[in-house]
């Protein structure tokens, strides 16, 4: 499977996951999990679960469910690029290196931040660009996770996050 190229599992895993091809691993977006969802994203082959979200959205609830079941959990602590207090590019730009470096590695991610996916959808087009993913192959996979993964991007997000992955570091 060439890099960029979507694919939905075999039987065994149910088409509730779909993944992305991107280096040697796959990433996929979702909801934010709940208790009985982690032994079950661990079956479908999940290997690290990063989460979107602040302090105050639970995170470290996710991250000890994540690691109770023994999958590895990284923490993006992002705001909307337009909220009052957004996160400084240069934690973003960290945060790109370490998911493209699993990714790297052959990791299965499962990226999520709330129910809307607004800010997983943007950390993974900004992840698509980092990678030099093509802009429109980049939209083309978000689209694969659902329409409302991109079309509720305003095209301004979507410029701020191509920008985002082409001038990281």
């Amino acid at each position: 499977m060439q890099q960029g190229e979507t694919k939905e599992h075999s039987a065994a895993t149910p088409p509730s996951i779909a993944w992305f091809s991107l280096r040697a691993g796959q990433i996929c977006l979702g909801k934010k999990p709940v208790d009985s969802d982690f032994e079950r994203l661990k079956s479908l082959g999940v290997t690290h679960i990063a989460t979107v979200q602040t302090s105050e959205e639970q995170a470290p609830v996710i991250r000890d469910s994540s690691l109770a079941v023994g999958l590895e959990w990284l923490w993006v602590p992002f705001m909307h690029p337009s909220s009052a207090s957004p996160t400084e590019d240069v934690h973003l730009h960290q945060y790109l290196h370490e998911l493209s470096q699993m990714l790297s590695e052959g990791a299965k991610i499962y990226l999520h931040c709330d129910g809307s996916q607004h800010r997983c959808s943007l950390l993974f087009y900004a992840l698509c660009h980092y990678c030099r993913v093509p802009s429109n192959s980049a939209y083309n996979a978000l689209h694969s996770f659902g329409a409302s993964a991109a079309n509720n991007l305003k095209r301004s997000e979507l410029t701020w996050a191509a920008e985002l992955g082409h001038i990281a570091p």
